[in-house]
């Protein structure tokens, strides 16, 4: 999971280079409403990445590999999030935002993605975890 919590970081950086590199297809600034909309949106998977997987996956099935597929499939959904608000920070340079809105947006989503922690994997029945 350590290996794919850092994947997700270097694709947020790879995503701002690539606004960084491709100007703003607007020559004008696109509305106050749809920065707002967007902005918001983006926060919202911001807190989703942190609240939604827990709530989403509650546990059903009490085995050691439902277990570890829940705990993974949780680890990936909350990097998601976090990745679509450093997606939504794109939209909005594509679409010609202040650049301060946008760079907040990437900072809060790579910020995220480096302090999100997935938890200890589950013990398997020999008591060892997964990394073991």
């Amino acid at each position: 999971m350590r290996v794919l919590k850092y994947a997700f970081v270097v694709s947020g950086f790879l995503l701002i280079y690539v606004a960084i590199k491709v100007p703003a297809q607007s020559h004008r600034s696109v509305g106050q409403l749809v920065e707002i909309a967007i902005t918001f949106a983006a926060l919202a998977c911001l807190l989703g990445g942190f609240v939604l997987p827990r709530v989403l996956l509650q546990a059903q099935n009490t085995s050691a590999e439902a277990q570890l597929k829940r705990w993974m499939t949780k680890g990936i959904l909350g990097l998601a999030y976090f990745e679509a608000c450093i997606l939504f920070g794109l939209v909005l340079r594509v679409l010609g935002a202040h650049i301060r809105l946008v760079a907040l947006l990437f900072a809060l989503g790579i910020a995220a993605e480096l302090f999100w922690n997935p938890g200890n994997p589950p013990v398997a029945e020999d008591g060892k975890t997964a990394r073991e």
